[in-house]
């Protein structure tokens, strides 16, 4: 499969770290990164400014990639609404128009949060409802890939953890924990995490198949906020001591989507890959 060209946008980031060392042993990887290109662990490096149409079309004409897996996103707590927009929505139109243009298949990553937690469990097809602004700019950019290129694939995906490396979720907990701060996390937010491995794998088996739509890539198991913060923190040896407290995500914002259970088995199926649960997860990597 090698000399097959693969394009991987935010190739920096918690999930494009992985994905690139993935895709590497399978595809002349170019890893696209906006400015830092210290986080780029495999393929090329190759600059691109999502934001301009100029750019994003001049580069993958240059490149021609086959495939591209754009996975670059702006998320909550890393830019305001502006931003969201500009590269959630608005870059995910111009990757969609390139990859239409020079006839590469394309992957997307969306998420959970384009629902709003009212009608759960979420359908893989399911019409999204988005409370927020990054709910809103991802159930957008989906709109915008589907409508240029109705061959593409989106998977929608959640809350994303690795065993290498700590996941940013569990990183902004232990600097809040280490600056001496208490620890709030919402037992009433349910949620079904994906380990990054999995995700990584699916992605790349969507590359080279032909599913057209959304698709849920998450986790098979289902817990609150709460009980999977409590998980991570213990597995990554942080106290979970009186400072972390057990807390409501309704009383916070009416703008938290609280139940996201999303079906899963037309991905396992589909994909032949188990999407395996937290606990399972941490059992594998436990001595035995």
């Amino acid at each position: 499969m090698k000399n097959r060209t693969l394009l991987l946008t935010g190739a920096s980031g918690y999930l494009g770290q992985h994905l690139a060392l993935r895709a590497a042993d399978a595809y002349d990887l170019y890893a696209a990164y906006g400015s830092n290109s210290a986080g780029i662990t495999a393929g090329q490096p190759v600059q691109l400014d999502l934001s301009s149409r100029e750019a994003v079309h001049q580069v993958i004409e240059r490149l021609q990639p086959q495939a591209i897996i754009h996975a670059a996103a702006v998320n909550p707590g890393y830019g305001d609404a502006t931003a969201m927009e500009r590269i959630n929505h608005q870059a995910s139109r111009f990757v969609a128009e390139a990859a239409v243009r020079g006839g590469a298949r394309l992957v997307c990553v969306s998420t959970d949060v384009v629902h709003s937690g009212h009608n759960a469990p979420y359908a893989d097809d399911a019409a999204p409802t988005p409370l927020n602004d990054y709910g809103r700019t991802k159930a957008a950019g989906e709109a915008a890939v589907m409508e240029i290129d109705p061959s593409a694939a989106i998977a929608r995906t959640s809350l994303i953890y690795g065993l290498e490396r700590m996941d940013r979720g569990t990183e902004s907990f232990v600097k809040r924990l280490e600056s001496g701060q208490t620890l709030k996390l919402f037992r009433d937010v349910i949620r079904q995490p994906v380990w990054v491995e999995s995700l990584a794998e699916a992605l790349l088996k969507l590359v080279e198949n032909d599913y057209a739509g959304t698709l849920n890539v998450v986790g098979r198991q289902v817990l609150n906020r709460e009980e999977f913060g409590r998980r991570m923190l213990t597995f990554w040896g942080v106290a979970v001591d009186e400072r972390v407290q057990s807390g409501l995500g309704a009383d916070i914002s009416n703008t938290i989507p609280l139940d996201l259970r999303l079906t899963y088995s037309k991905a396992e199926q589909l994909l032949q890959l188990p999407l395996y649960g937290v606990d399972e997860v941490l059992a594998m990597a436990s001595p035995s």
